[in-house]
């Protein structure tokens, strides 16, 4: 059992998590998991077990400040710290205090995020204050769905599509923190921070949705398309190019490889959002000076010459 509690703990070890980690019984490791994943520089990891315990106490670190935010997906799960038990209930995410003690005890499925506290920006009292009242943050269910949803997709995300969700999600735990701690105008600031972020991180998830406009992307983000062009134009993004850009580069990728798939160019064109063909071969040609047939044929021909 010890050695298999050593095997564990440097496992977790491994995926950069700084805790002493125990299975709570026999028989468990060989359904015991562990999953990780890096969205920029927020980690994500979300362990399996029917029975595992995840330790932070001061003699395993010097207890450097941290923001880690814990969603049980499903099972049972306790946390305890400063001599309070929780109980965790599903899709609900609590904040574990930046310097406190704690433990987690696991019976099922969860997911924990990590994110280095000095990026956050909030002063220590302010983040120790808001996580004892987490749930009094107007941006609670707001910021619940979108971790919930960054576990769901968590591999799918490209690495430019993880970087971006990781910024806007670094921007909107900010907000949920300075509103939980009732510092008002930081939230603010932190939610105007976050929402480029997010519209792109939306924007690459709904790439090959043929209804994906500036008014759709407004609606879904709850603000008009006048102030959607005002944040894309702020930061240099002129956004119906972009989306075009991004399309093109999903359907070059596809194009590489469109005969191992069987895919033919015009339902490659629909599934990026072109509903014209030709419209879509003459973008193309522009963007990356050949044209999609082409393409296909010289990676057929680099293909072969591997084989």
């Amino acid at each position: 059992m010890e050695d298999r509690d050593e095997i564990l703990h440097e496992t977790f070890a491994h995926a950069d998590v700084p805790r002493q980690v125990c299975l709570t019984g026999l028989g468990k490791v060989s359904h015991t998991r562990l999953d990780a994943w890096m969205f920029g520089s927020m980690m994500l990891f979300s362990p399996e077990s029917p029975g595992l315990k995840v330790t932070r106490t001061p003699s395993l670190e010097a207890m450097e400040p941290i923001i880690a935010l814990i969603v049980q997906i499903r099972g049972i799960a306790q946390f305890t710290q400063d001599g309070r038990r929780q109980d965790l209930v599903p899709g609900v995410p609590i904040m574990a205090g930046p310097v406190s003690p704690n433990d987690f005890q696991l019976s099922g499925h969860t997911s924990a995020f990590q994110l280095p506290f000095d990026e956050i920006g909030i002063p220590l009292e302010t983040a120790s204050r808001a996580s004892e009242r987490l749930t009094s943050s107007p941006l609670f269910s707001l910021v619940s769905h979108h971790l919930m949803w960054i576990r769901e997709n968590a591999d799918s995300l490209d690495s430019t599509a993880a970087d971006s969700v990781g910024a806007a999600t670094t921007h909107l735990v900010r907000a949920l923190i300075a509103s939980a701690a009732e510092d008002d105008r930081d939230a603010r600031s932190a939610l105007a921070d976050a929402l480029l972020p997010r519209v792109l991180a939306y924007v690459r998830q709904h790439l090959t949705d043929r209804d994906l406009t500036p008014a759709s992307i407004a609606r879904a983000h709850n603000i008009s398309l006048r102030y959607l062009y005002k944040v894309c134009g702020t930061a240099d993004v002129r956004l119906v190019e972009w989306i075009f850009e991004e399309r093109l580069e999903g359907a070059r990728e596809d194009l590489v490889n469109a005969n191992r798939l069987q895919q033919s160019i015009a339902s490659i064109a629909y599934k990026w959002g072109f509903k014209d063909p030709s419209h879509f071969s003459s973008r193309f040609r522009r963007a990356y000076g050949v044209s999609p047939r082409d393409l296909i044929r010289y990676s057929h021909r680099q293909y072969r010459d591997q084989l």
